[in-house]
């Protein structure tokens, strides 16, 4: 538990709050960074960031989607790694967005919040230290990255095995997905970001999501998408991506957990 939460501590602190900050931990953040955002890696958008740090206090201008957005308010952890910054769109409604998220040797990555809906963020800074990370990773930052995505895998895996194979059909509501397709995202989510990872120029697609998602279709797949992973977390390569995945993939376990409380289920994070 304690890697994950290395590799994915989120900050929440009050609208704002100004950051302690010494030179170094301006320097981690301040500057321009490239990424991308979305709801969904599928329909995600490019983004240019424009973080400046002055006076204990954050600021910037987020361009690419078609109306750009103000950063108003942010914090940053140097000891965790940990990032939050608030959004003000420049739209007709004023529209607010929440960053939260780690920043890692010139690589962002986590959630986004606006609306009522989530998405995810992620992006390398343009100084050269995330191209750095993504060719290096780096020995302690490599080591925590796999060691945090054995754990989270194992999680996953062990609670798809944990609910019974007539329960892949249960869904809390029917505009969500059914457990099996929860599962199959995560599958298909892998593929894409460790593909990703290695080089390849690999596009989202939802083909274990749409296809069978019958427990044994399902697990089957997952243990294939998981042991692929794994390989690629073990060369250390493609850090942004590898962050990135840990981050989905948290996201949906967390899904998953409620899914299992539903049915009755101790998720095996918690047992």
């Amino acid at each position: 538990m304690k890697y994950i939460l290395t590799v994915l501590t989120v900050v929440v602190a009050a609208a704002g709050a100004p950051i302690a900050q010494s030179p170094d931990t301006a320097g981690a953040v301040a500057g321009i960074w490239k990424g991308r955002i979305g709801r969904t890696p599928a329909e995600a958008q490019s983004i240019t960031v424009e973080l400046k740090v002055a006076g204990g206090t954050m600021s910037g201008l987020i361009t690419g989607p078609s109306s750009p957005g103000e950063i108003r308010n942010g914090t940053f952890d140097a000891a965790t790694g940990s990032l939050k910054l608030d959004v003000v769109v420049k739209d007709s409604n004023g529209t607010k967005v929440s960053f939260d998220g780690v920043a890692f040797q010139g690589v962002a990555t986590g959630r986004i919040a606006f609306d009522g809906q989530t998405g995810f963020f992620s992006m390398t800074k343009e100084d050269g230290s995330g191209a750095a990370a993504a060719k290096t990773g780096g020995t302690e930052g490599a080591d925590a990255l796999k060691t945090g995505f054995s754990e989270l895998a194992g999680w996953i895996a062990k609670a798809a095995d944990l609910v019974p194979a007539d329960k892949y059909t249960y869904q809390p509501v029917k505009t969500v997905r059914t457990f099996g397709q929860l599962v199959a995202h995560i599958v298909d989510g892998q593929a894409y970001y460790c593909g990703r990872a290695t080089g390849k120029p690999v596009e989202w697609s939802d083909a274990a999501a749409n296809g069978p998602t019958d427990k044994a279709t399902v697990v089957a797949k997952l243990k294939a998408s998981m042991a692929a992973c794994s390989s690629v977390y073990a060369s250390g390569s493609g850090v942004p991506m590898l962050i990135a995945n840990i981050s989905h993939s948290s996201l949906h376990y967390g899904n998953i957990v409620s899914y299992m409380r539903m049915l009755g289920l101790t998720p095996p994070s918690s047992s």
